[in-house]
């Protein structure tokens, strides 16, 4: 009797072992958690949970793509661009990896690498709104606005909702001086998104820049509510710095 409660005893023991061993292996679990983090903005945990998704499952390139957004996330886009890459490698039509490695290649002065990215993300799929959008971007830290503003029409046509698209077109319709039709995308993006610092940042320098100095002034506080960004506080402080002398000398900027 005693020998048999023994060998019940030591088969439960096994089956729980290997359940536990189960679960603890199961890339799936691993990835859903990474996910869970992802969202929570907890960029450490995310790694790791994908990281051991990666242990259990190496070929899946999912885990190495999400993986390269929360390294990306956290400023380590070297690191995010071997990750995507390897998504690459792994699954040559994942369009949104290319679109990732391309914004960490623009984040890392590498501006050509990142439109061979999204050139290549769009022969793969030719509605792809996110790809328009980053190419976009990208044009405009090359300061061709015009193909700027080609590209985020683009992305506004197939994604309308998407406030990233008329926030983008709107700072390159300011850099060549079409006021108007930037207020009017900043003014539309702010409406469906009104909890975007960036928005408010490149509407207020619109203002700024139009004299509209009480207009400027709350939308740089604004900026200031809604962001920890050090990079978009600084640019704030600026402009709110320049609005208030602007107010008390009563002159217009010397820069327009």
């Amino acid at each position: 009797m005693k020998k048999r409660i023994a060998i019940i005893a030591l088969v439960i023991a096994i089956t729980v072992a290997l359940l536990s061993l189960s679960a603890c292996d199961n890339p799936k679990e691993h990835l859903d958690r990474g996910d869970a983090y992802l969202k929570q903005s907890q960029w450490d945990n995310a790694i790791a949970e994908y990281s051991n998704a990666i242990k259990f499952a190496p070929k899946q390139a999912t885990s190495y793509y999400k993986r390269g957004l929360a390294y990306s996330s956290k400023g380590q886009h070297e690191t995010a661009i071997t990750d995507f890459t390897k998504a690459i490698e792994l699954a040559p039509t994942m369009v949104e990896a290319y679109s990732d490695r391309a914004m960490a290649y623009a984040n890392t002065g590498q501006l050509p690498l990142a439109l061979a990215d999204l050139d290549t993300a769009l022969k793969i799929n030719p509605r792809f709104a996110t790809a328009y959008n980053n190419r976009g971007a990208a044009y405009i830290g090359m300061k061709q606005y015009d193909l700027a503003i080609a590209d985020l029409t683009s992305a506004i046509a197939l994604d309308p909702d998407n406030p990233q698209g008329y926030i983008n077109r709107g700072w390159a319709y300011f850099n060549v001086q079409y006021y108007e039709s930037a207020l009017n995308d900043l003014n539309y993006a702010i409406k469906i998104a009104p909890t975007i610092a960036r928005a408010y940042s490149n509407r207020g320098w619109v203002h700024y820049t139009k004299y509209n100095y009480d207009l400027a002034l709350a939308d740089f506080q604004k900026t200031l509510e809604l962001t920890s960004d050090p990079i978009l506080r600084k640019a704030a402080e600026m402009g709110i710095e320049g609005s208030k002398a602007a107010q008390q000398s009563g002159k217009p900027p010397e820069n327009k």
